[in-house]
């Protein structure tokens, strides 16, 4: 008998493997010649640029760089903060088994932990804990059967699987610039020592080829003054951004993830009409990735088998990673924080560093709990008669979670926690107030299998008759369907259904008695 194979090509996106690695960078800086003699350093800033990434034979080869921002109290100079910038390149392999070039490699790095030590007056050593973690992607083309044409009676156990279908990524920059003209009552700006910024995304929009982003970049300058009772400062602003992406598949009720980062910042500073450096142009690079993804459901054929006709089925086991779902929560976490022995009295705090650090994420009871610290670094004017700058460190614990319905504690979880805000205020010349707004990012995904038929074959044979009887008694087991009975039998659920007048057949339970009888079918 002729058969006719429906077929279905479907293209699987799946997880192959994900490591985590720990190494440490090692580098010694070196003062640059225009700047004076380190006396004690005040704190570190680093952040961690992947470079180039490549698969090779079960292994993930990792280019990058760590580049270092020092602020540092000098020797013998009027100037009581200098800062200074280093950079470390590092190559490092993630070993992982079963994987190759024509695979995907995606590469997060993290900086865990930065060390120093002072050698001498123009030289630091630097140490820094990266923790890599690799994930690698594989992308499958199946052909599946969703039906068969051409025999009567055959049975067809079918279902619609879900998942995500890679359309297209991409990445872009854009350089963002604008001029900042400060209030009257700030100082004027003698040297720029430090420029930071963050991202904070308000609304991502998919339209027709393309991603479109918009936010905030939350941008500070700190500066030395020439005011010996004012003599370190910072300013704050906001820098709105609309930013695209080209993704020429990207269709608007598709679904896309976003990876934001901000480049170089270079600052220019201008005299106003009072001949007054209060004037500054600045520059931000912003770069993005982004990947678009649609959400695609399609029919397979699981089972099947025919009452009066011998089938030969082929069958494969799928494996694919579906997107459950992604969110983000905010939280404001307070704390005061005291000066440590020893230290000299706080005359002014000029600005604040937070840097959060997870340790620990699960989910329970569909939340994603997230647990860690944020080490955070305060810069101060000390009351004294030099009126030096010093700073102290404290680790400020939070915890947290993303509330998302339908997440399993089995599922996989991508995690982002960001400052989005800093406030503080001094309390008094020993205690001083911090404010942190912190956002947190998951994204949930699950690691799915489903066995499907790829093939069959009518072998054009029937059935023999058996010897069971022409009513056969049938008790429920657990874990029984109405489908495994029928096809156990070589009857139809239809037939089960009707001799049993059951309305609803997924209500079956364990010890209900099912009556299956024999059907005759004859040739003339």
């Amino acid at each position: 008998m002729a058969v006719n194979l429906v077929r279905e090509t479907l293209k699987l996106d799946r997880i192959v493997g994900v490591e985590n690695l720990q190494t440490l960078i090692e580098e010694d800086v070196v003062v640059p010649d225009s700047k004076p003699d380190i006396s004690r350093i005040l704190s570190v800033e680093g952040k961690v640029i992947i470079l180039d990434k490549e698969i090779m034979q079960n292994k993930i080869l990792v280019d990058g760089v760590v580049n270092f921002e020092i602020l540092y109290a000098p020797a013998g100079s009027e100037q009581p903060l200098h800062s200074m910038k280093a950079s470390a390149n590092f190559n490092q392999s993630i070993e992982m088994n079963d994987i190759d070039a024509l695979m995907t490699p995606e590469v997060e790095c993290k900086l865990e932990h930065i060390d120093y030590s002072i050698m001498n007056e123009r030289k630091v050593s630097m140490q820094a804990v990266l923790n890599l973690t690799g994930r690698v992607f594989k992308t499958d083309k199946v052909d599946v059967l969703k039906g068969a044409e051409g025999i009567e009676d055959m049975q067809a156990l079918k279902d619609k699987i879900k998942y995500d279908n890679l359309v297209g990524s991409n990445s872009a920059q854009t350089v963002l610039r604008e001029t900042f003209e400060m209030a009257e009552d700030t100082p004027e700006i003698f040297q720029v020592l430090q420029t930071k910024g963050f991202v904070v995304v308000n609304e991502t929009k998919l339209t027709d080829g393309k991603v479109i982003i918009g936010g905030n970049i939350k941008l500070s300058i700190l500066y030395a003054t020439e005011e010996p009772r004012n003599p370190v400062y910072e300013v704050n602003h906001e820098l709105p951004f609309t930013h695209f992406v080209e993704v020429p598949k990207a269709l608007e009720d598709m679904d896309c993830k976003t990876d934001l980062m901000i480049g170089d910042i270079f600052t220019e500073v201008k005299k106003n009409l009072e001949e007054q450096n209060k004037v500054y142009d600045m520059e931000v690079v912003l770069k993005a990735h982004v990947e678009v993804f649609d959400k695609e459901e399609k029919e397979v054929l699981l089972d099947a088998y025919s009452p009066s006709r011998n089938l030969n089925l082929q069958k494969s086991r799928l494996k694919f990673t579906r997107k459950v779902g992604k969110d983000s929560a905010q939280t404001v976490i307070k704390e005061t924080l005291d000066l440590p022995d020893g230290h000299p009295s706080i005359f002014k705090v000029f600005t604040v560093n937070a840097k959060p650090t997870v340790t620990d994420y699960r989910i329970v009871e569909e939340k994603n709990i997230v647990e860690g610290f944020i080490k955070v670094t305060v810069l101060y004017v000390a009351n004294t008669e030099e009126m030096q700058v010093y700073s102290f460190n404290e680790e400020i614990p939070f915890r947290h979670f993303v509330e998302m319905p339908g997440i399993k504690d089995h599922m996989d979880s991508n995690i982002k926690v960001n400052i989005e805000e800093i406030n503080f205020s001094s309390i008094n010349s020993k205690q001083v107030e911090c404010k942190l707004n912190l956002g947190l990012y998951a994204e949930i995904s699950e690691g799915c299998e489903k066995e499907v038929i790829v093939n069959l074959e009518d072998l054009g044979e029937e059935n023999k008759e058996d010897n069971r009887a022409s009513i056969t008694i049938y008790f429920v087991q657990k874990g029984d369907t109405l489908w495994e009975i029928a096809k156990r039998y070589n009857t139809t659920v239809r037939e089960i259904l009707e001799a049993n007048d059951i309305e609803n057949p997924d209500e079956i339970m364990p010890g209900d008695r099912i009556i299956i009888q024999k059907t005759y079918k004859y040739k003339l």
